[in-house]
């Protein structure tokens, strides 16, 4: 809180409320009003008059050049070093804001710029954009533009310029995962034990990653597996990702397999979540500066300013399956107008414009092949207009050659796409197999009724077809002279699924699948339909299901559950109850879970079961398990038991992470992530990250971060101590995907202390001094009774108190803290010392 602020507040508290001056104290903090305070309440002297002026317009700026986080129109755009300038009519420093730095989000085109503006001169916002306005906040280091719609120039909702996504720093990782199990059944003892390994080293960026596992059992082998090993690195500019080592194929076309190779893929992260998924671009044309709402289901959900002339909405977030958007103009002079744009959504669709593409070429990596095959595959997606995506691909490999092309289409009636796949294998017993597949998918949301349909048929025309993974089994088996291998191949797929939303009254679903194959005879089938609602206590949700095999047995199954708060508290516990049947079998399991801790670090679960089928009598078991997060690692324990078997087990899970700042333990972090640094600042909180502390070497470890998107890290100082101030408790990143990004919070180390003195006779200090340190840097106020809150002052040293320019206005006061206790850590509770101020050293320079 800056100075200004502190004493509005505490003239207030301290007079009870009555009137200083004609100011609300949120019009100081800000800076935004020029104020004057009525100091007749702030007088100790009848005959001395206090000088408080310098708190009239909040924090002085002076000139010079501020790293500042530049927002405009509530969106942070940017942080980058920038120029205060004096303005000629003096007072604070304004931001030097030039054409050329502003070019980038301003469209100067529908500007009536100054012809004799410059690119590198300081432009006075309001005067060169109309309606434009510029506000510093000097404790938030945070720049706010406020500019008009019309002359920003269209970039889409949550875009983050590919010139700001940060590398982050070289820096490696070693991720685990360790658990035992133990188990006795019936006498009979058995021990697993599993380790995985998650490891990578990030070198410019080049991000290299490695997983693999270790297994070990009662009376079996230890093993070892080697999941993949990559380096990955992006290409921006083709907003993909290169991908050399062990990976898998994307799976948008053809279906996913792994291989060692070589990829270079499309990521949609790279757009702005705005762009993410399919949404339609809603096109029109206002006559005016009108206002253009998007409305879906009744909903509200884009609405912004358009200028005169076309307009095209390419941002609307996905909003699932659709729903068609209701648009409306309303022209300045209140004349509205209104149309439809069809919205069906479905996973084949992409905007207008956007291309996926994905190609591979390597090896089939496959543990179950003697011989493993290379091959080259390659897909691609674009959406040509709001109605029509095509798609399609083609992979070949030794043997074995396969193509794809289909089309996706949003239409009234719904979202559609189907596609065509061809395929030919080549065995080497001289067969020659070529067969189609045929799928097709289907989306549609009935707004009148919210209800939502989903149809996914898959059909194969015949029983030659194969796709890579089965090809490479066949052919393998052919060459090696083993058994045919005939895979479970489908010969149709059906799947419908039906949600419909009763409002107030819960939820309803259906769904049925069915599969048949060429080697085997008949079709399996699955039926369910469930409702689930809320009540005044808690949730219930009811299902009922019917599997029936080819062999034609049936298997029903339906189940019960309910959950309910035990209070209404922070950690109030859970109580869950389930009831499952199954042909015969019976089951009834109730537990109880919840968190615990100041910051939810703990979770706990007990459950109690009781469990009968027609073959054995009623089986009770019970149990405990609970979790621990802590800054350094997670650990988790369970244990259970019943008539004739119980189970233990225990684990431990976490990072261990190398950086330019030293080795510092994490929770699991995920492929993408940071590392704060904040020296001094033990104890304080990284806000959104259970259990995430600042240790005490001043580092800690955000175990996940948002790749391509901007990311906001906050600090909370509680529990640090009193002796550190964070001059910034905010960060703001926007990391490349596998990035180890850090984040740097300034401090300011020193002892706190309270120190009343008084002058040498006795008189007090006159209210609302300042109080600087022997380097001339503020480190206080005079408050009521001579006393000083300091901050980040040495354990001894002299302040000088100025209540004018005079040096008669001027004083000393000399201090010792008491000192730290034995083990060196500073308390969190800040020292109280007397002195006096004397006017033997007069001037803040006297002092070196």
């Amino acid at each position: 809180m800056n100075p200004a602020a502190s004493l509005a507040m505490f003239a207030f508290a301290t007079l009870g409320g009555m009137h200083v001056g004609a100011v609300r104290a949120a019009d100081v903090a800000s800076g935004s009003a020029n104020v004057e305070f009525d100091t007749t309440f702030l007088r100790l002297d009848a005959k001395e008059r206090q000088d408080v002026s310098r708190f009239s317009r909040g924090n002085t700026i002076k000139p010079g050049t501020y790293d500042v986080d530049i927002w405009i129109n509530d969106g942070r755009v940017a942080r980058e070093p920038v120029r205060f300038v004096t303005p000629p009519e003096g007072g604070n420093a304004r931001a030097c804001l030039t054409r050329a730095a502003l070019q980038g989000y301003v469209d100067f085109a529908k500007v009536a710029a100054d012809p004799h503006d410059e690119g590198d001169a300081c432009l006075d916002v309001s005067a060169a954009i109309p309606g434009a306005s510029a506000d510093f906040d000097f404790g938030e280091q945070k720049l706010s533009l406020s500019i008009p719609q019309i002359y920003v120039r269209n970039t889409a909702r949550g875009y983050v310029p590919p010139e700001q996504w940060d590398e982050g720093v070289n820096a490696g990782f070693l991720s685990y995962n360790a658990n035992a199990y133990r188990s006795n059944n019936g006498g009979v003892s058995s021990t697993q034990e599993y380790l995985g390994i998650s490891a990578g080293v990030n070198i410019g960026g080049w991000h290299f990653r490695h997983q693999s596992s270790v297994t070990a059992a009662t009376r079996q082998a230890t093993q070892f597996d080697d999941i993949a090993t990559y380096v990955q690195h992006d290409l921006p500019k083709l907003r993909a990702q290169v991908t050399l080592g062990d990976a898998r194929t994307t799976g948008d076309v053809f279906d996913s397999v792994q291989f060692r190779g070589a990829q270079v893929a499309t990521d949609d992260r790279m757009l702005p979540e705005s762009l993410r998924g399919y949404a339609p671009v809603v096109r029109g044309t206002a006559e005016s500066n009108a206002r253009v709402t998007v409305r879906q289901n009744g909903q509200v959900i884009y609405e912004t300013s358009v200028p005169p002339g076309p307009f095209e909405l390419r941002d609307l977030y996905a909003t699932g399956y659709g729903g068609n958007l209701d648009v409306t103009v309303t022209e300045a002079d209140g004349r509205m107008r209104q149309f439809s744009v069809p919205y069906a959504s479905i996973a084949q669709l992409l905007r207008p414009g956007t291309t996926r593409f994905a190609v591979t070429a390597g090896q089939l990596r496959d543990e179950a092949l003697d011989t493993q095959p290379g091959f080259v595959q390659l897909t691609i997606q674009r959406g040509l207009t709001n109605l029509v995506t095509l798609y399609g691909g083609a992979v070949a490999s030794t043997g074995y050659v396969a193509a794809n092309l289909g089309a996706a289409l949003n239409t009234k009636l719904g979202a559609l796409a189907a596609d065509i796949t061809t395929a030919r294998t080549d065995v080497p017993d001289g067969q020659t197999l070529s067969g189609h597949s045929l799928h097709i998918g289907y989306s549609k949301v009935f707004s009148p009724t919210d209800t939502n349909i989903s149809l996914g048929a898959y059909r194969f025309s015949d029983a030659n077809y194969l796709g890579l993974a089965d090809a490479a089994r066949l052919r393998d088996d052919a060459m090696h002279g083993g058994i045919l291998a005939q895979p479970d191949r489908q010969r149709g797929r059906f799947q419908l699924t039906v949600n419909q939303s009763l409002g107030t009254h819960g939820s309803f679903f259906a769904t049925v699948s069915s599969q048949s194959y060429w080697n085997r005879p008949g079709h399996d089938t699955f039926y369910q339909a469930g409702y689930s609602n809320s009540f005044k206590y808690g949730t219930y949700s009811v299902s009922a299901g019917r599997t029936r095999n080819g062999d034609g047995k049936f298997s029903d199954q339906f189940m019960v559950s309910t959950t309910i708060p035990l209070g209404h508290s922070q950690h109030a516990p859970m109580l869950s109850a389930n009831f499952n049947s199954n042909d015969g079998a019976a089951s009834l399991q109730t537990s109880i879970g919840g968190t615990a801790g100041d910051r939810d670090q703990y979770s706990y679960n007990v459950y109690g079961t009781a469990a009968k089928n027609d073959h054995a009598d009623a089986n009770l078991n019970g149990g405990a398990s609970g979790i621990y997060r802590g800054a350094h690692a997670q650990v988790s324990a369970s244990a259970s038991g019943g008539a004739h078997s119980s189970q233990m087990s225990a684990g431990v899970s976490g990072s261990i992470v190398a950086h330019p700042g030293g080795i510092t333990l994490a929770q699991t972090v995920g492929d993408t992530f940071g590392i704060v640094e904040a020296k001094g600042a033990e104890g304080a909180s990284v806000s959104g990250a259970q259990g995430v502390e600042v240790d005490k070497r001043g580092y800690a470890v955000v175990p996940y971060l948002t790749p391509y998107g901007m990311n906001t890290v906050d600090l909370d100082p509680k529990g640090t101590s009193a002796d550190v101030e964070l001059e910034s408790t905010s960060e703001h990143t926007a990391p490349h995907l596998g990035s180890i990004v850090m984040l740097k919070y300034k401090t300011t180390t020193g002892r706190a202390a309270l120190i009343r003195a008084p002058l040498d006779g006795g008189e007090p200090l006159p209210f609302g001094a300042e109080v600087v340190d022997a380097n001339g840097r503020n480190v206080g106020v005079v408050a009521q009774d001579s006393r000083v809150f300091a901050r980040g002052i040495e354990d001894s040293g002299t302040l000088v108190a100025k209540w004018g320019d005079e040096r008669s206005q001027q004083c000393a006061i000399a201090y010792t803290l008491p000192k730290k206790d034995a083990s060196g850590d500073a308390s969190p509770i800040y020292a109280s010392v007397e002195s006096h101020c004397r006017v033997a050293i007069t001037t803040a320079g006297d002092l070196h």
